[in-house]
């Protein structure tokens, strides 16, 4: 394959990538519309992404040497218990409070706090470009709240504090799995994170839903499910990883800044939810704050 082809099939996979994470929240608010549930709606999209991590695990361990200690597998259930399960479950718990373009823009934070969780745990200063980062990030989330009597109900602030704590908690998750992924593969490990985790989401629906009864669910919930786990889940979580592996982790970063935008524009289209120049000049602080923090 072509240096050229590679680049190309590269960008192509990481658009992919971009287009499927934004439909998550789409999706789940016309969940939402029809009756279902966070809890629901999390089991469901789980349910159907399970059969597929179970063939990726079993595909990289196959092809690995590297055997897991008891302590490797703590961690790995640990960290996959707080970067899919809490963090899945304060998203969508939040989704149930705030549009989906504002949560989109709360939860891509979570470079800004990855960065800033690195320098407290391994006790190193910021650059001047993180301050600058970290800045514009923040005032841009400043602009798109401050003065905007629709954004400050009770209701919307606790679904942007439920959004943000998916970012803190995925942000954590990033930083744990720092000395996991170099020694059992980004693959191998986030199969096995995301099987974690849904062990933890199927526990959690059956102690507070009881055993699923899936013939009782609305077709249009049921499809939603399917295709939160596959065009939301699998695949976006697959053409990342091709896109990393072909064109390199900052040239992906980049094209997943294309993920809120879509986002956006799909709740504008779908949703019919609006977008005002406040929201504008926030979303390009939010961009480009986390392009110059994510280059790292």
């Amino acid at each position: 394959m072509s240096e050229s082809y590679k680049h190309t099939l590269g960008v192509t996979m990481g658009i992919v990538s971009a287009i499927c994470f934004s439909t998550k929240a789409i999706l789940t608010k016309i969940a939402y519309s029809h009756g279902a549930d966070a809890i629901q709606i999390l089991f469901l999209r789980l349910l159907f992404a399970f059969p597929f991590y179970i063939g990726i695990a079993y595909y990289y361990q196959r092809k690995s040497n590297v055997s897991l200690t008891v302590k490797d597998w703590i961690y790995v259930l640990i960290l996959g218990w707080i970067g899919y399960y809490l963090s899945s479950l304060f998203d969508f718990i939040g989704l149930e409070y705030v549009p989906a373009s504002l949560e989109r823009l709360i939860l891509f934070t979570y470079p800004t706090l990855t960065v800033l969780f690195y320098s407290i745990w391994n006790k190193s200063a910021l650059s001047q470009k993180d301050y600058l980062g970290l800045a514009l990030t923040y005032i841009g989330i400043g602009i798109i709240y401050i003065g905007n009597a629709s954004l400050t109900e009770p209701d919307i602030l606790w679904g942007s504090f439920l959004i943000f704590c998916c970012a803190i908690t995925y942000a954590l998750y990033l930083v744990g799995s720092g000395h996991l992924i170099p020694k059992i593969g980004a693959q191998r490990y986030t199969s096995y994170a995301m099987l974690s985790s849904t062990l933890a989401i199927f526990l959690h629906y059956f102690i507070s839903n009881g055993i699923p009864e899936l013939h009782s669910m609305s077709s249009t919930v049921l499809t939603i499910g399917l295709l939160l786990g596959i065009v939301a889940t699998v695949i976006p979580s697959l053409t990342l990883a091709l896109s990393i592996q072909w064109i390199g982790t900052e040239k992906s970063s980049i094209l997943a800044t294309l993920g809120p935008v879509i986002t956006i524009l799909l709740a504008n289209l779908i949703l019919e939810e609006p977008f005002t120049l406040r929201q504008f000049i926030g979303t390009i602080g939010i961009l480009v704050g986390v392009w110059i923090v994510g280059k790292k």
